[in-house]
């Protein structure tokens, strides 16, 4: 719209308001003509850019048919995306143990019982994680772990994510010669003859870690 003086802009929204009002009048009005208007002239280009063009002289914003509708389904399509799909399983609650690492101890550098399982997968070979609870990045995890396994002693000793208790629960699975097989993961448990299938390592948390004295050793931990 060209630049116009004050007092002929006054003229032009004036009668800009009035071609708005006889549209709008005519977007409202019944039968045929409104079917007619509604399916050839609102969503005819010429006639929304000279809606737009009007509006702005008014101040105005005008939003076609068109528009509107693809406004609405972008609404409708978010609404959906942000509701909760009533037909999706809860998320399982995420444990302690990670089935992708052989053997997990959660303990104490400065634990005795620690250092014992620690060696026992040694002598195996056995690749595992510690971690310290000593260590002021990992002293967290263990109102958890007492949560989760019901053991109030360290060590925790997670075999490919199954906890089995402390200690003595590791020390027991290795004299039943059943370690080789708490360490396998599924696929390689499936390829075992059915008796080693389906053979369950029961948990043995422990609340007061005690081994046998024959088993003490002197030796100083590792790391110390």
């Amino acid at each position: 719209m060209p630049d116009v003086p004050s007092t002929p802009r006054k003229i032009w929204k004036t009668a800009a308001e009035k071609v708005v009002g006889a549209l709008n009048r005519a977007d409202e009005i019944g039968g045929e003509v409104r079917d007619w208007i509604q399916d050839k002239v609102i969503v005819d280009p010429r006639y929304v850019s000279a809606r737009k063009r009007l509006a702005r002289v008014l101040g105005q914003e005008y939003r076609s048919a068109s528009e509107a509708a693809v406004a609405e389904e972008v609404q409708e399509q978010a609404r959906a995306a942000a509701a909760p799909d009533p037909n999706a399983k809860p998320a399982a609650a995420k444990g302690l143990g990670d089935p992708t690492i052989k053997a997990q101890i959660y303990g104490r550098k400065s634990c005795a019982w620690t250092g014992r399982a620690i060696t026992i997968l040694e002598k195996h070979k056995v690749d595992f994680d510690f971690l310290d609870l000593d260590d002021s990045d990992h002293e967290p995890k263990l109102p958890a772990l007492i949560r989760e396994t019901h053991q109030n002693t360290v060590p925790y000793i997670y075999l490919r994510g199954h906890f089995i208790g402390g200690f003595n629960a590791l020390a027991e699975v290795e004299r039943l010669g059943q370690l080789e097989l708490a360490l396998m993961t599924p696929a390689e448990r499936a390829a075992q003859p059915e008796h080693l299938r389906n053979m369950v390592i029961t948990p043995r948390p422990n609340t007061d870690e005690v081994a046998p004295a024959e088993n003490l050793d002197p030796r100083p931990l590792p790391g110390e």
